[in-house]
């Protein structure tokens, strides 16, 4: 007999349904597994009858949309498991995912339990926990961060830091959410007068009023792609998830007849506002991974390679370069998947390492760090719990160049890259972790590079060079797909200890030569005004308070005439680096 019954409601999931059931597949524990499939006309159920390894799986098909709470019900109905798990089509879940969960809630007494529920993203999806959606609550998740900037209370308990162990909650994700049977029988199963949304936060809120507590368990986890059955509908969406806050209210409140009113004007007036953002497009989603790219990533037995940093150029270079070499590639970074720049890699937030419970971890034995060396420190928890053994960080040969630089802001950056590079080298000794950290001169090629292109973006507008750069002084310019396969060839070398290694490119131009190769890849000839510099640091000064960040250091035009040139011998003995020419 199954320990466990799992019902999926399925309405044109597409791939999605399949690679739930595949991860279901391997769970540890026997599954009893029910697919109520609400009038799908994508396709997604016919594999179903083939011998593709789920053909066990029991479907319910319905010839229209009955909505999620009356296909829940026709799912649990037909199975016979003491535990029910509800379970949306477009989760992955881990072997040991629903057994962790059954077993949290034998130890606790309690009418249902959910896990830490993740996006594609990697970010905690806000439904995971929540409490009761109260009017006040309810306005300010509407504020969003501006509530709780001032510290009043929302709905969801994203913003709070995440518990050690199962703590009860109002409410759980309806996503991935396990419930007594024998408690759904005392409460009467879903509502059905909700057609889709706040049917999870009904049925939680008359657990509690029955005195059975729900529970949100840290320990487990899923990811979950989170409306990949209503993406194509989003106006029904908004409208059923409204209508189902008013039914919600009105059950429940004990509002006066005007607070009703009242409310059903927010309500209205907020699915208006809505309904205009997703005319205006602001309803479009960010593009997720694939589930099956996630899935093979997150819950591969092999090691992989995790990136830190997705927006620069040595990661635009390296990510591609890892996939090349059929590793499993995951990426850590704020930044947008359509900014990742290889399709078989999985770009997750930041967050999802800092969260993720240690048996969902997937292991990650090298490390490439292209975020500034200075913010490693923060991962180094979660560094450990992914067992890495092989870690690059790249760092910059400012901390020896500007150590002397009487600019505050230049001082800083030394000050950081010491401070990064000095706690790298300890992690790396204490831990046995072997570690390289590159120290590389100005870095171009890419779509983020902001010093050469800054220069051609200069030059392609003016037509002209507002500064005469001095003859005397040497730069060496390297690209960055010249640093990733250092730092490839270097994981691949399987090398211990902790090094630190100074690369630069192949050329070693003079000031002018190089301003020559810019003018002459956008298509102009060298042309450079007469300005004094010292009328440059002014400008560059005043240009600093308005341009944060963008425009280089005054400081920068005393350095103009210092050979910054250096030989990578050092580099190519230990790690056989290869530079190439100057090419802008």
């Amino acid at each position: 007999m199954a320990d466990v019954a799992v019902v999926i409601v399925n309405y044109n999931s597409g791939a999605f349904l399949k690679q739930c059931l595949l991860g279901l597949r391997q769970s540890t524990i026997p599954l009893e597994i029910v697919v109520v499939d609400n009038g799908s006309i994508d396709g997604s159920t016919k594999f179903l009858g083939k011998a593709n390894g789920v053909s066990d799986c029991q479907l319910i098909r319905n010839s229209t949309n009955q909505g999620f709470a009356v296909a829940v019900n026709q799912g649990i109905q037909s199975t016979t498991a003491e535990d029910v798990l509800l379970l949306n089509p477009d989760c992955i879940v881990q072997p040991h995912s629903i057994a962790r969960l059954q077993l949290a809630m034998q130890r606790e007494e309690c009418g249902a339990a959910g896990g830490l529920v993740f996006g594609f993203d990697g970010r905690e999806q806000a439904g995971c926990r929540r409490r009761d959606p109260t009017l006040a609550r309810s306005v300010v998740k509407l504020l969003g961060k501006l509530g709780i900037w001032f510290g009043l209370q929302g709905v969801d308990l994203t913003m709070e830091s995440l518990p050690k162990s199962p703590i009860q909650v109002d409410a759980v994700s309806g996503a991935f959410m396990m419930i007594h049977r024998e408690s759904l029988d005392a409460v009467g199963g879903m509502d059905e007068g909700y057609f889709l949304h706040f049917e999870d936060l009904d049925l939680c809120r008359r657990l509690r009023n029955a005195g059975m507590p729900v529970l949100f368990v840290p320990s487990v986890s899923v990811l979950h792609r989170q409306g990949a059955s209503s993406r194509e509908r989003s106006f029904k969406v908004e409208w059923h998830k409204h209508i189902g806050m008013c039914r919600y209210r009105l059950k429940f409140s004990q509002m006066p007849q005007i607070g009703h009113w009242l409310f059903r004007l927010f309500v209205g007036v907020h699915f208006i506002w809505r309904v205009c953002w997703l005319v205006l497009g602001g309803g479009r989603k960010i593009k997720m991974p694939a589930s099956g790219r996630v899935a093979s990533v997150l819950t591969t037995t092999s090691s992989g390679t995790v990136v830190l940093g997705g927006r620069n150029d040595v990661a635009e270079y390296m990510v591609p370069r890892l996939s090349g070499l059929a590793r499993s590639v995951l990426v850590l970074s704020r930044a947008r998947e359509r900014n990742l720049f290889c399709r078989s890699a999985v770009m997750l937030h930041p967050e999802y390492l800092g969260k993720v419970p240690d048996e969902d971890l997937p292991l990650l034995e090298d490390v490439i760090c292209t975020i500034p060396i200075w913010h490693l420190s923060k991962y180094e928890g979660a560094l450990l719990r992914c067992g890495v053994r092989r870690l690059v960080a790249i760092s910059s040969t400012s901390i020896t160049t500007k150590l002397n630089s009487m600019d505050q802001k230049e001082k800083h950056v030394v000050s950081r890259l010491q401070e990064g590079e000095r706690w790298l080298e300890s992690f790396g000794r204490s831990n046995d972790v072997a570690c390289l950290i590159i120290r590389p001169t100005i870095i171009y090629g890419g779509h983020f590079n902001r010093s050469i292109r800054l220069v051609q973006n200069m030059i392609r507008t003016l037509g002209v060079f507002p500064f005469d750069i001095p003859e005397e002084g040497t730069r060496q310019p390297i690209h960055a797909d010249d640093l990733a396969q250092m730092a490839v060839s270097w994981i691949n070398s399987k090398v211990t200890g902790v090094e630190i290694v100074s690369v630069a490119g192949r050329d070693a131009l003079s000031n002018r030569a190089l301003m020559e190769l810019l003018f002459r890849s956008v298509g102009r000839k060298l042309r450079m005004l007469p300005v004094p510099a010292r009328y440059v640091q002014i400008i560059l000064q005043c240009g600093s308070w308005v341009f944060r960040g963008l425009l280089p250091s005054p400081a920068a035009i005393d350095r103009l005439a210092v050979d910054l040139g250096q030989s990578n011998d050092e580099a190519i003995e230990k790690v056989e680096f290869s530079a190439r020419s100057f090419t802008p």
